[in-house]
This record gives C-alpha cells, structure tokens and sequence, in this order.
C-alpha cells in the first residue's frame, strides 16, 4: 500500500521565546517491509540528524532568533506491504529482553496482574509465547478501554488508563505492554501513522511483541484488535511513548505556549489517481 502522508505541528507563543530545541522522531523506519518513497522535514533553525539506541532516526533543531512560533511539516509517501501480521526482524542496540522490564508508564499493578492471570492463567512461558495468547490480551485491552479523546494525556499510566476505562491509542498500547511485561514477555511501543476515517486520529500508536520462535516482533494494533497491517506506517519504536514521541521540545522565554497539529494520511494511489482526474 503506498500512504501520503502530511503532518503539520505548529508551537506558537503569546510573547516570543527566545530559545527553542526540539526533538523529532519524524522519518519513518525502513524495516518490516516499509520503505519510504520520498521523504522531506521543513523546520526552521540549525539540524542535528542521528539515530538513536533502538534505529530510530532522530532530528534535532534549535531556534537561537526570537520567535512567536515555530512551524514543523513532516510529509512524503511510504510504501507498506499488503500484508497482516508482518515479522519484523530486530534492529537495534537494545536486546529485544531489555524490552520486557516496565517502565514508569508501563508498570503493573494489581489489577493488570489480575487482568493477566484471567486471559493467561497462573503461568505463562515467555520463551514460548504465542501468537493466541498475545491476541487475547490484545482482545481483553480493547474490550476494557473505550476510545475517548481528550479524558488523558502522556503522563497517564497504564494502570491509571485501565481504572479510568477510557483513553485512546497511547493508553491502550501501554496496558497492553505492562500486561505482557507482567509475565516477563518483551513488547515495545510503536509511534506512527494511520489510515484511517474520522473515527480516530491519523497521528497513531500501536504494540509489537517479541516471538521467540520467530525471533521477530509482530505487531498488534490494539485500538482496533487486530494485528498490525498496510494502513500503518512506522515512525519509532521505544520502550513507550516517552521513547517513541513524534515531538518532544522544550524553549527558553515565551509565555502562554499553544500546539496545534494536523496529520492527513491518504492511499497514495487514490489520491495520484484523483489527482490525475481533476488536471
């Protein structure tokens, strides 16, 4: 499937900063059968380009003038393949077991636990975890979470999205890795985008679970309990959201900071076609 792909953000200040450092994970990977067409980032200031401990390709700017806002547009074609439950090879620095340690945002408590031993039973063999366990745990987080925009942020955990029972993509896909790193099973979160309706937001985040058997991961898109497929395009990977953030800045000066952003995701062949039609 080939996705076009435009995503605008844009920071903008009451009064000017007077410093600006951002932090873009916005070029999306080529593993797993992706492959980026053509590929562009628009920011203003100096860039910094390197990649990161888990093959994330990461782009720094910095904004040294004074400034009422900062404009950043990721946009391009990738090409995904039309496939479901693609094995992706492991690509990175950090071993896919450092993957199974929880996080701040991915911590278990007693009713994730609870959650676990009811889809998993007492035990559960992480060398040898299968593609039906994980799908059930993928089935119970979404039966458990309603997608609700707006009702939590970043900083909401998992254990705090499955009290709540409400959230959207990020806070499932956290649930979903402290169940699986409850039993000692590595999973890591993915940052992206989607193809999609006006359902939910094109801007995405999904899970991938390590297969042993496979030594692959495979991806689970637990916001819609399915596995992961065409319509995904992969921008990162991380341990969660803090890792695998499309965004993260911070500035000096500059009050009353407001954000705004617009991504369009598109089949790339339609809209080519569309496009031919209206000349």
């Amino acid at each position: 499937m080939l996705l076009d792909i435009h995503h605008q953000t844009v920071y903008s200040y009451d009064t000017p900063a007077n410093y600006s450092l951002q932090t873009m994970r916005l070029w999306p990977r080529s593993d797993g059968g992706q492959r980026v067409r053509h590929w562009q980032i628009d920011a203003p200031g100096r860039r910094w380009i390197q990649q990161d401990a888990y093959g994330n390709t990461v782009h720094i700017t910095s904004v040294v003038e004074k400034h009422h806002n900062i404009s950043v547009i990721a946009r391009g074609q990738v090409e995904t393949l039309d496939e479901r439950g693609v094995l992706i090879a492991h690509d990175s620095q950090v071993p896919p077991l450092a993957f199974a340690l929880p996080t701040l945002l991915t911590q278990a408590d007693a009713a994730i636990e609870a959650m676990a031993q009811r889809v998993l039973g007492p035990q559960t063999n992480p060398p040898h975890i299968t593609q039906l366990e994980l799908t059930a745990l993928c089935e119970a987080v979404h039966a458990s979470i309603t997608y609700v925009q707006g009702v939590t942020d970043v900083t909401v955990t998992a254990p705090e999205a499955l009290k709540l029972g409400q959230g959207v993509c990020q806070d499932m896909t956290h649930v979903f890795l402290a169940l699986c790193r409850s039993r000692g099973v590595a999973a890591r979160y993915v940052s992206g985008y989607l193809l999609t309706d006006s359902t939910h937001a094109a801007s995405h985040a999904w899970a991938e679970a390590w297969i042993p058997q496979a030594h692959a991961w495979l991806g689970f898109d637990v916001t819609h309990n399915r596995l992961a497929g065409p319509e995904l395009c992969r921008l990162a990977v991380g341990r969660d959201y803090a890792d695998a953030s499309p965004m993260r800045g911070m500035h000096m000066g500059g009050t009353g900071e407001t954000m705004t952003v617009k991504v369009a995701v598109q089949d790339g062949v339609q809209a080519g076609l569309q496009m031919m039609m209206d000349q």
